[in-house]
């Protein structure tokens, strides 16, 4: 799977999910934390999610190191590269 489309992938189940985001312009340099306005449960929540979607598990130590939405599509991708290699 391209990295597009993983991003889009993760914009659309964000839209879905998280009441207020459907309009929500989500690039790269998006602040997930912050930007988006996340709360730790949302981010949780938001997590599970894609680790269902995916078929993926991101260790919950590597969360912490999930800043922007970039962060999260770079680390989905290495974990599918994982799962296929």
């Amino acid at each position: 799977m391209q990295r597009e489309e993983i991003a889009e992938k993760v914009r659309t189940l964000i839209r879905n999910n998280q009441p207020g985001f459907e309009d929500a312009d989500i690039q790269d340099d998006t602040r997930i934390n912050t930007d988006a306005g996340f709360d730790s449960m949302t981010f949780v929540y938001i997590m599970c999610k894609i680790e269902g979607e995916f078929g993926i598990s991101i260790p919950h130590r590597k969360w912490d190191k999930l800043v922007t939405f970039g962060d999260v599509v770079d680390t989905i991708e290495k974990e599918l590269k994982k799962k296929t290699a």
